[in-house]
């Protein structure tokens, strides 16, 4: 008989030898969990909080964080994590680090959860390619195929492009009997989930909505090339689908254009007064050379500037006491010429 072990033995070194003893493949299981439960002890606490280990594939440790500099330092450092983690588990048991999104179920969750999860999720996936394979063609449907590849001379070309056709018409009839709606605009079919926020309005592929979302976008740019001090209230009287973002995000981009092609000294033009009310959102009658050198100097880094500029000081340019006050008071000739330009003359 063997000999007994003296004394008495700790649960951690019991198991092991236990899962050993059942199947390699077990103890390599096991090892990987025991990497996985324990990576506070192997890395440190100060890594563990900002690193999360999700998993093992393929002798490759996926790991996931959302500070950049976290990253970096675990790149750095990934020769030594390595030989950490392997020591710790007795074998090699992985060969490198990566980062990766977060798991719906990471592996350090339960084994039987995770693995249920995994095969619940391949189960429900559905495998395109054999399904329309298994889709049956009519006759009608054969022949349209035929007579668009009947217009290639190559026969070697009109045989790929006959079959090109019967695989795009067996996916088409795929997509209906799972669901699938035409798009209203161009007809090309949509998945059924996004009409779950489109049920009262017309469904669209990606195609048309971006199509879409880059001409209301246009309308809005227009609006505010012949209204530059428009703001929701008056936009919305000419686009009322326009968004508070959307107005927002096209008004910086007009006045960076815009900015570009006025002079940093220039104070008097048509364009720095258009510049001025697209930048603050004033109308003209409420321009004042005030206005205007501040919003010009807030813009300044935006502006044209010649090879010999040289920046003035702040408060030589923006006025301060009883001289700042006059000059807020004081309209800009440039402003009288906005207003006639941009302001229809009143009825008498």
């Amino acid at each position: 008989m063997a000999k007994r072990t003296p004394g008495l033995e700790l649960p951690r070194s019991i198991i092991p030898k236990t899962v050993r003893s059942i199947s390699p493949a077990m103890a390599k299981e096991y090892s990987r969990r025991w990497v996985l439960g324990h990576w506070a002890e192997i890395v440190g606490g100060d890594i563990a909080r900002h690193v999360k280990p999700m998993g093992i594939r393929q002798e490759i440790l996926c790991l996931q964080s959302f500070t950049p500099a976290w990253q970096n330092e675990i790149k750095l450092l990934e020769a030594q994590i390595v030989q950490k983690v392997n020591n710790f588990a007795g074998g090699k048991i992985i060969k490198g680090l990566r980062f990766t999104r977060p798991w719906e179920h990471p592996e350090t969750f339960d084994l039987t959860e995770s693995r249920a999860a995994r095969q619940a999720a391949e189960a429900s996936r559905t495998n395109w390619g054999k399904e329309r394979a298994r889709m049956p063609l009519n006759t009608a449907e054969m022949h349209a195929a035929e007579q668009i590849a009947e217009n290639c001379s190559d026969p070697v070309l009109a045989q790929l492009v006959a079959t090109i056709t019967r695989k795009r018409i067996q996916m088409d009839k795929l997509r209906l009997s799972k669901g699938w709606v035409p798009c209203s605009k161009c007809g090309l079919l949509c998945e059924p989930a996004r009409q779950k926020d489109e049920a009262d309005h017309a469904v669209l592929c990606d195609a048309c909505k971006r199509a879409d979302a880059e001409d209301l976008r246009a309308r809005i740019r227009h609006v505010l090339k012949n209204v530059p001090w428009a703001r929701m209230k008056e936009m919305r009287k000419y686009v009322p689908e326009a968004t508070t973002a959307l107005i927002a995000e096209q008004r910086a981009l007009l006045v960076q254009k815009l900015a570009s092609e006025v002079d940093v000294n220039d104070k008097n033009s048509l364009k720095a007064m258009e510049l001025v009310m697209l930048a603050d959102g004033v109308s003209p009658d409420q321009l004042s050379e005030d206005r205007v050198a501040r919003t010009l100097y807030r813009l300044r880094f935006n502006l044209h500037r010649p090879p010999d500029y040289t920046a003035p000081r702040r408060y030589d340019i923006i006025k301060r006491g009883k001289e700042g006050e006059q000059a807020r008071r004081t309209l800009a000739e440039g402003a009288l010429r906005m207003r006639e330009h941009y302001l229809p003359p009143k009825q008498p």
